[in-house]
């Protein structure tokens, strides 16, 4: 074997044992396995048509987020599925965004011994209520959702505490507790960097959105020379936008979220803009910034840490019912990456 082929053979390796982990981790919140204990690695290799290597591999993963212990002679265990009460969670996707709030939400009860049962209602509003009266019916003690209007309304009528995710700071008015991003506070991060190179002439682009795109507006104010908001860009989209960025001289520009932002640096190499020499490029969210062709400097809201404090408010609430009501709001940092340098 060439020296190439090791890395590459390895690399898909972790590939497989992460993608299997993801998998393993959705039946735990699923409760695939009610009575606790995983099948043994060699019923898993032949389940998921893996080698015995993935699968060790793939729950050392699952060992590292204190989601499963090994207990030697006996087997693998999910922890804590013997004791602490049943958590809801519904979220509107497994696929982009909440995959590390849910990741923080599992640590976070693995540590308490609680187990949570699980619900994607893929950002449709009918399965969101029945996803909703689903988990209460199947005893949940508490509920963490990022749920929209219909659902939101019919919050107070429920018998179990409520904490919602990545929601309600838009909402200056809500009553709701509340763990989310201050997207607004993220946006001015992204200002102020390239404030700090000297860019003046700044443009803004977005994927419209009910909760994160008002926020993102409402910290960009008055500061920008140009913005432009659709339900969906395609590269023709982003193409058309640079040529308006260029009109009006703008040095850089702020994308909402990572997939606008990599179509507008492909349009900029397309045309043969250089970045960041003629035009710096802040993404928003850092999901997949890290992997355009030129990694793409990136607001990351602090998703781990929003399902760990989710987790923290709803214990805090089943213990004490009565105790004020929190609202958490964290401010996303900024990595820096090669997309954005100096005014040249």
């Amino acid at each position: 074997m060439s020296g190439s082929q090791g890395p590459a053979s390895e690399a898909g390796r972790g590939h497989k044992a992460q993608h299997l982990a993801a998998e393993l981790r959705r039946g735990i919140a699923e409760l695939r396995w009610p009575g606790g204990k995983l099948p043994t690695e060699q019923q898993l290799a032949r389940e998921q048509g893996v080698s015995l290597s993935t699968v060790r591999r793939a729950v050392d993963l699952l060992v590292q987020d204190g989601l499963v212990y090994r207990r030697q002679g006996s087997g693998m265990y999910i922890a804590g599925s013997d004791t602490g009460p049943l958590i809801g969670v519904a979220v509107p996707s497994m696929t982009y965004y909440f995959p590390r709030i849910i990741v923080g939400i599992e640590r976070e009860l693995a540590k308490h011994g609680a187990q949570m049962l699980f619900r994607s209602t893929e950002w449709d509003s009918a399965e969101e209520r029945r996803a909703i009266d689903g988990l209460v019916s199947a005893g949940a003690a508490g509920l963490i959702l990022a749920t929209d209007g219909p659902s939101l309304a019919g919050l107070d009528d429920l018998d179990v505490p409520v904490v919602l995710v990545e929601r309600g700071l838009e909402d200056p008015h809500t009553l709701h507790e509340f763990v989310g991003s201050n997207h607004a506070a993220g946006a001015r991060a992204a200002l102020q960097h390239l404030h700090s190179l000297g860019h003046t002439r700044i443009g803004y682009l977005e994927r419209e959105s009910p909760h994160t795109a008002p926020q993102l507006r409402a910290g960009l104010a008055d500061a920008l020379v140009l913005s432009e908001s659709r339900e969906r860009w395609t590269y023709n989209d982003a193409e058309r936008f640079l040529g308006r960025l260029r009109r009006k001289k703008a040095t850089a520009v702020i994308c909402f979220a990572d997939r606008e932002a990599t179509l507008l640096l492909n349009a900029a190499v397309g045309n043969g803009i250089s970045v960041p020499g003629d035009l710096s490029i802040i993404s928003y969210d850092d999901e997949v910034a890290d992997l355009s062709e030129i990694p793409l400097t990136a607001v990351s809201p602090a998703k781990l840490e929003v399902g760990r404090l989710a987790v923290e408010t709803l214990q805090a609430r089943l213990a004490v019912p009565d105790a004020p009501r929190r609202q958490i709001s964290l401010v996303p940092h900024l990595v820096v990456r090669e997309s954005t340098g100096p005014v040249s």
